[in-house]
């Protein structure tokens, strides 16, 4: 019998920048673990400023605090607590190393993309969260050590990759981005997951 395969590791980096002239930023990211099991959230609080950064503070309080719920169980309860803020697009992915899966649910004006053999790209089912969501589709993908999922807010330029960026480390593909995809006309979020044995 042979021997288990290495279970790769996700490696995270983010970058957020503030709308010109504010000193909160509405888009902000967090990653955590629970179990074997890595989470990852990116927020787009609507709009710019204290509200906007309120918003997005109170969905990832929220989804951290649910453990045990898959991601789109997890936005579906936020976006009952999330009533009183200005609401959020979002998406959260569930990094299961083990099966070599992501589970995926975004809401709202997110993008992202699993870059790998095929590139393969989603976007957040249209709504806000606090504002009422329909039911929520995961979308539920395999990665392999050589791919790199990128989530970003809309105050980024739509993101594509060469295929040796898929080596890059995160953290300076994500500072990257920001520099080369970020526009000076909303806050910017990017978030970059890389895997390897």
């Amino acid at each position: 019998m042979s021997p288990d395969p290495v279970i790769p590791i996700p490696r995270i980096a983010a970058a957020t920048r503030v709308y010109p002239g504010e000193t909160a930023c509405g888009d902000l990211v967090a990653w955590w673990q629970e179990g074997d099991a890595t989470f990852a959230c990116i927020v787009d609080g609507l709009g710019h400023g204290p509200d906007a950064h309120h918003a997005a503070r109170s969905l990832l309080a929220l989804v951290e605090g649910q453990v045990g719920l898959e991601p789109a169980q997890r936005l579906a309860t936020a976006d009952r607590a999330m009533r009183h803020t200005r609401g959020a697009a979002a998406a959260l992915v569930r990094i299961d190393p083990a099966a070599r899966t992501i589970t995926a649910a975004a809401v709202g004006n997110i993008q992202g993309a699993l870059f790998a053999a095929r590139t393969l790209r989603f976007d957040g089912m249209p709504g806000i969260v606090g504002a009422g969501l329909r039911p929520l589709k995961p979308l539920v993908v395999p990665f392999t050590a050589a791919d790199i999922l990128v989530l970003w807010t809309d105050g980024l330029r739509p993101v594509d990759l060469e295929p040796d960026a898929a080596r890059a480390d995160p953290e300076r593909l994500a500072a990257d981005l920001m520099a080369s995809h970020g526009r000076q006309s909303d806050d910017c979020g990017v978030l970059c997951v890389a895997f390897r044995a």
